[in-house]
């Protein structure tokens, strides 16, 4: 299910939390990536917690890494 870019969803991201998040995405106050998209900086994978947000089962989402494929659909 689509996840809204809304205040409130971004209040409860916790994509700043995950090991993949880096300086490059906080510079760039990037997050919410479920919802906004793929990030435009260089990723390297060192583990995802997208599973453990609480965005996730309201929204019925599946996968991870949102910040390299994009928004969930």
């Amino acid at each position: 299910m689509k996840v809204g870019d809304t205040r409130d969803k971004l209040m409860k991201c916790i994509c700043g939390t995950c090991p993949t998040y880096s300086s490059c995405m906080k510079e760039g106050m990037q997050g919410l990536f479920c919802a906004r998209g793929k990030s435009s900086c260089a990723l390297a994978k060192r583990g995802c917690v997208c599973g453990k947000c609480p965005l996730w089962a309201p929204h019925s989402l599946a996968g991870g890494y949102f910040c390299e494929g994009g928004a969930a659909s």
